[in-house]
């Protein structure tokens, strides 16, 4: 790959080519806390919207035993998910090319869908969301782990976010989502019910982006490039990472589990709080 053609890859793109192990916000804990609360065992079949090179969908697998798909619009990124869960031997997790707003399975098929924050990126949510509802079976979880802002973002940082991803980002906070889905659940004669929240912020990490980038460029696949090219990765590394630190300083994310119900009781009167 040329270095101009590494310069116009979105972040998406990039980390399929330098095989970044992406994360879901707040990582290995985040799989484990949807696991322990989502009642995730060996019986259960997962589908993972937006799989990026397999981080989540193989680690669910080795904590849970469950069987997982993963799909993601990224054909670099498929393979690379497909080599992870080799490596590690999750025989029980493949992974697909494939549209959200088309899901290329029958309804009713998954236990549980995991969408994590890749809603965001999609220009048609109410269709992306239809989908996902469409291939959960009634009774099973949509995990839905969104970024979304606490306070309003500098225009700039917003603007170049969004350039970088290859969408539109707008200050959407947490209620947005949550509306979002219920909505359109709503709209599809779906029911669901949210039985789990738990909300979180970002810290800044910009002391810790030289050592990671450093740690990125020394996978054994980017040795072979060039002097040239090198440099732009770096340069390409340096500017996602920054950019999104700086970001997520405005932001949050929460781990939201909603249950798919074949009908919608009444709303809850007497609530309560943790003491």
């Amino acid at each position: 790959m040329s270095p101009k053609t590494i310069e116009k890859l979105n972040y998406s793109q990039f980390v399929g080519f330098i095989k970044e192990r992406n994360r879901p916000s707040g990582g290995i804990k985040t799989v484990h806390t949807v696991a322990v609360n989502a009642f995730v065992d060996s019986s259960k079949h997962m589908l993972e919207i937006g799989s990026n090179t397999g981080f989540t969908s193989v680690n669910m697998h080795l904590l849970t035993g469950c069987k997982v798909t993963g799909i993601d619009s990224n054909p670099p990124s498929v393979e690379e998910s497909r080599e992870y869960a080799a490596r590690l031997g999750a025989q029980g997790v493949s992974f697909m090319a494939a549209n959200a707003l088309e899901l290329p399975f029958e309804d009713e098929t998954f236990d549980l869908l995991w969408s994590s924050n890749v809603t965001s990126f999609i220009d048609d949510k109410n269709k992306a969301i239809a989908e996902y509802l469409r291939v959960l079976k009634p009774g099973g979880t949509l995990v839905v782990v969104p970024i979304y802002y606490r306070t309003d973002p500098p225009t700039d940082v917003l603007r170049s976010v969004s350039d970088a991803v290859g969408v539109e980002i707008k200050v959407w906070d947490k209620q947005y989502w949550d509306d979002l889905f219920r909505s359109t659940a709503a709209a599809e004669g779906y029911s669901i019910e949210k039985f789990y929240e738990s909300d979180y912020r970002y810290l800044d990490r910009k002391s810790a982006l030289p050592s990671y980038v450093d740690l990125l460029l020394g996978k054994q696949h980017l040795k072979n490039l060039s002097k040239e090219q090198k440099q732009v990765v770096r340069e390409r590394c340096e500017h996602f990472m920054s950019l999104f630190n700086d970001n997520l300083q405005y932001a949050g994310y929460s781990i939201m589990l909603y249950q798919k119900r074949t009908e919608e009781d009444e709303t809850e009167f007497f609530l309560s709080e943790k003491v």
